[in-house]
């Protein structure tokens, strides 16, 4: 599997370290917890076919709530996690999920920068995130991003043996902690994101929930560009 059979949703997206039917059933359970109170339930189907596929069936995204929910099998102990939002996929659920899982869980942050040609003005700001969790604990941050202009480099927690620490000293910010690095980091944890390895058809298929009930005036349906 390659990441670039993401598309836009490669720029966030989740990993979680349990069986992919499993974690759609916990995630649908923790949801039903709050949504019923205001008038809202989350519907599980399941989809197969490729990834790409997939994740076509996320569109469109919405605001100011999202409505969509993919979970993906890598492997069969590893799940990717994607919804539809605007801003990408909520971080924050990463974090929940490894917690009420008491498991590992990884949130990734691949964004290309991009410029529109005409104006020059940058439409998607550039960043590279790797966030591992352990249960109820961040184990370990890193991040590369230009945050409005500005490009900034950050860790926190003790680094895998397998880090370029060397790479974080470069002079340049940007090149601290690129996309070819956060690939490597994945594969170093048995997670292949760059297609060197063949998806088996096994794990071609995952659970799309959707959220239904009354949206908010302000909802909205954003159509990809």
């Amino acid at each position: 599997m390659n990441v670039s059979e993401f598309g836009k949703f490669g720029a966030a997206f989740g990993l979680i370290c349990s069986p992919c039917e499993r974690v759609a059933l916990e995630f649908k359970e923790w949801q039903h917890g709050f949504l019923g109170q205001w008038g809202f339930e989350l519907r599980s189907a399941p989809i197969s076919g490729s990834i790409n596929d997939a994740i076509k069936a996320l569109l469109p995204r919405t605001a100011p709530i999202v409505t969509k929910y993919l979970f993906w099998p890598l492997t069969p102990d590893w799940t990717l996690y994607f919804d539809n939002g605007v801003n990408g996929t909520d971080p924050s659920a990463i974090g929940v999920l490894a917690s009420r899982f008491n498991t590992d869980a990884i949130r990734v942050g691949i964004a290309e920068e991009v410029v529109e040609p005409s104006a020059g003005r940058i439409k998607q700001y550039g960043a590279t995130i790797f966030e591992y969790h352990s249960g109820e604990i961040e184990r370990r941050h890193i991040f590369s991003a230009n945050d409005g202009g500005k490009w900034k480099f950050g860790q926190a927690g003790e680094p895998f043996p397998f880090e370029c620490l060397d790479a974080y000293k470069a002079r340049s910010i940007q090149t601290r902690f690129t996309k070819s690095m956060l690939l490597k980091y994945l594969k170093e944890l048995g997670l292949d994101l760059d297609g060197s390895i063949s998806c088996p058809s096994a794990y071609s298929q995952g659970y799309l929930l959707t959220k239904h009930g009354r949206m908010p005036p302000s909802f909205k349906e954003v159509v990809e560009e």
